[in-house]
């Protein structure tokens, strides 16, 4: 699979072979008419030419509709690491997120889809907090298992890595592999001089009652990527409009800014903990992460969710109360039915859009609880290391290198001496 652009899957023509059953059938009775019509029945020449014409438009209708289905859906994969659903032809729904090892798949298929060829893939993340379709795709067994490998190998320093990940990263390779292969091509850099805070920044949490009006909150920024107050952090497509007969609903895209200047350490965000659950740690929990810039100050939630909260409020008859999927889950049981009347309130809408608003920042000292993020850092972006130098040794160094394929010592100890070398740099400068 290509990973450098974008790959676009549709339905498989073999689901549609009802469509092709009833255009035959259509076609073989155009036929069989007009030859009847013209052996046993006394019509003019003309009338017989045009039966079989009046007789394959229902067919033609037929094929209209089956081009016009297939070419309004897409199913895309983006550069081996954003899978991508888009239906509709005007009006258009869209859903995306980022390919990881927290992605869960469903394969459903019937007798018949699995002679044709063709089956139902569902993805969504290990938090449900977004789903999608690929309704009827061709070869969905193939896809599934290039998906989970995309899933396996993706690089994605937003989120430590799951067990099965480690243990896919610390696999003894089969040749010889130099440390320079780690590093990846550079992001925008801090600007000469930049000083980092000892703390770490952690965006407020998200409120998880709105996941299942609103959806999911994605990144807008790549690992160890430096960015300027304000800056895009995090992106959320806000549904405005259900699904029309002819295409999707409308869609507002929310931008979700940087709250200070620093570097992206964690770039994921997904809601908040449950009121049930046991306090967290916040360093615990996947909320984005900055490393800040010393000195900056540090917006609160009127600067981070200001353009989000406005956007829901103004659409909230239809997030709170006209959504389609709102009349789903209040069937699912009494509470859920209780918990939609609840949420229909405006009261209730204004007293929690208004919490987010004055939420601060979480600041937690960056180390240990960052360290491995750091590493990683300091190992795949050389240069940062002159930025980096007073976050990270040697203890910590080898401490992490399980989970980056550092298990070879040579790396280990390069790693180590580009260390040295950085700290001998700096106070020969001072």
């Amino acid at each position: 699979m290509d990973r450098s652009d974008i790959t676009t899957y549709r339905p498989a023509w073999a689901s549609y072979w009802k469509a092709w059953l009833a255009v035959a059938a259509l076609a073989a009775s155009a036929y069989a008419f007009s030859q009847v019509r013209g052996t046993y029945l006394d019509t003019p020449t003309q009338r017989q030419e045009i039966a079989p014409l009046v007789g394959l438009a229902p067919a033609l209708l037929i094929i209209a509709g089956v081009l016009f289905h297939r070419y309004t859906r897409a199913y895309q994969i983006e550069s081996g690491r954003r899978l991508r659903t888009t239906i509709g032809f005007i009006a258009r729904d869209r859903r995306e997120f980022l390919i990881s090892d927290k992605i869960q798949t469903d394969l459903k298929q019937t007798v018949l889809s699995r002679l044709l060829g063709y089956g139902t893939l569902r993805f969504w993340t290990g938090d449900d907090q977004s789903g999608q379709s690929w309704v009827n795709v061709a070869a969905p067994n193939r896809l599934e298992a290039e998906i989970k490998a995309l899933a396996l190998s993706t690089d994605d320093a937003a989120r430590k890595p799951s067990r099965t990940a480690a243990n896919a990263r610390t696999e003894k390779p089969n040749f010889h592999l130099n440390p320079t292969t780690l590093t990846i091509p550079p992001l925008p850099k801090p600007p000469a001089g930049t000083i980092f805070a000892n703390h770490a920044v952690i965006l407020p949490r998200f409120p998880s009652s709105f996941v299942r009006h609103i959806g999911s909150l994605d990144t807008a920024v790549e690992p160890q990527q430096f960015v300027t107050k304000g800056e895009p952090l995090l992106t959320l497509t806000l549904m405005t409009e259900d699904e029309k007969l002819f295409g999707g609903g409308k869609v507002e895209d929310v931008v979700i800014p940087a709250p200070v200047s620093g570097l992206v350490l964690r770039r994921s965000h997904f809601a908040s903990r449950l009121s049930h659950e046991t306090a967290l740690n916040p360093a615990d929990e996947m909320r984005a992460t900055l490393l800040p810039v010393e000195g900056e100050s540090v917006e609160n939630g009127a600067f981070i969710f200001g353009a989000l909260c406005n956007a829901m409020w103004k659409h909230r008859d239809f997030l709170f109360r006209r959504q389609k999927k709102l009349k789903e889950i209040s069937k699912h049981s009494p509470g859920s039915a209780q918990w939609v009347a609840t949420w229909a309130d405006d009261n209730t809408i204004r007293e929690a859009l208004d919490k987010m608003l004055t939420q601060a920042c979480d600041e937690i000292p960056a180390r240990p609880a960052f360290d491995d993020y750091l590493c990683e850092a300091w190992i795949k972006r050389p240069y940062l290391r002159d930025f980096l130098a007073p976050f990270v040794d040697e203890s910590a160094l080898r401490k992490v290198n399980t989970h980056y394929k550092l298990e070879q010592p040579e790396m280990v100890n390069e790693a180590i001496r580009t260390h040295r070398e950085t700290l001998h740099k700096l106070a020969g400068s001072d």
